[in-house]
C-alpha cells in the first residue's frame, strides 16, 4: 500500500494487524455423498461454478438445491451475506442476493469490523496474495489460517466509515442494475422461444 493521498505515510492511527483479530472467518460444510442429498427444490446450494464466470459482486441464480436433511451438516446464509471460494478457483468473493448453503469450498464471516462491501473490494484487491499463499496437490486451497493470519493495515473507524458513505451508495446501484438486468435476462429466455417458434412475434409483445 502505498498511502498516497496521506503523503506516503501511514496514518498514526492505523495499525498493522491480521486479519482474523477483526473478522470471524468460518467455512462452510458438505453432507456427504452429496449425491444423496441433491433435490430439483429444497434449499439452493451454492457451486464454485455458479460465480466463476460472474461479472458482478452480487450473486442472484443458484442453480443446484439440497434436501432439508443436508442442513445439519452444512451452513446456511441469508441473504446480504459475503462468501468467499477457498478451492478450485480460490479468492473469489461474492455479495449473496438470495439464502443459500455452502459447501466447505466456501470461506464466511460471522462477524467484522469491516463492511461487506470494504471486505469485497479488499479480497479482490489482496486475490493474487492469497493464490500464492494456498497450497494442494490438485488445486489451490485457501485455507482458513492463511486468510486468518493474512498481514494488514487497519484503517481508523472515522477512514472507515468516510469509506462505506463513499462506497455503499456505488454497490446499491450495482445490484440495482444486476437485479434489472437479471430480469431482462428471464424475459428474454421466457419470449425467444415462442418468437422462434412463431407461437407469438414482435407486434404481440408489444402489445403486451
Amino acid at each position: 500500500m502505498s498511502f498516497e493521498p496521506w503523503g506516503g505515510v501511514m496514518p498514526s492511527k492505523w495499525r498493522e494487524r491480521t486479519l482474523g483479530q477483526f473478522v470471524d472467518i468460518k467455512r462452510g460444510g458438505s453432507p456427504r455423498p452429496i449425491q444423496d442429498f441433491l433435490s430439483d427444490a429444497g434449499f439452493r446450494w451454492l457451486k464454485i461454478s455458479d460465480v466463476t464466470s460472474l461479472q458482478t459482486p452480487f450473486v442472484l441464480d443458484i442453480k443446484e438445491h439440497i434436501k432439508e436433511g443436508g442442513l445439519k451438516k452444512t451452513v446456511f446464509l441469508k441473504s446480504g451475506s459475503l462468501v468467499l471460494s477457498n478451492s478450485a478457483t480460490p479468492g473469489i468473493p461474492k455479495i449473496l442476493c438470495v439464502d443459500t448453503c455452502i459447501h466447505d469450498g466456501w470461506l464466511y464471516f460471522p462477524s467484522s469490523i469491516f463492511s461487506k462491501e470494504y471486505l469485497y473490494l479488499f479480497f479482490k484487491y489482496i486475490r493474487h496474495d492469497l493464490i500464492a499463499l494456498g497450497n494442494g496437490s490438485v488445486f489451490t486451497n485457501l485455507k482458513t489460517d492463511i486468510l486468518k493470519n493474512y498481514a494488514t493495515n487497519i484503517p481508523d473507524e472515522q477512514t472507515l466509515q468516510k469509506f462505506d458513505e463513499l462506497i455503499m451508495p456505488l454497490f446499491l446501484t450495482m445490484e440495482s442494475y444486476t437485479r434489472e438486468s437479471a430480469h431482462l435476462s428471464n424475459l428474454r429466455d421466457f419470449f425467444l422461444p415462442h418468437l422462434m417458434s412463431g407461437e407469438l412475434s414482435v407486434p404481440d409483445l408489444a402489445a403486451k
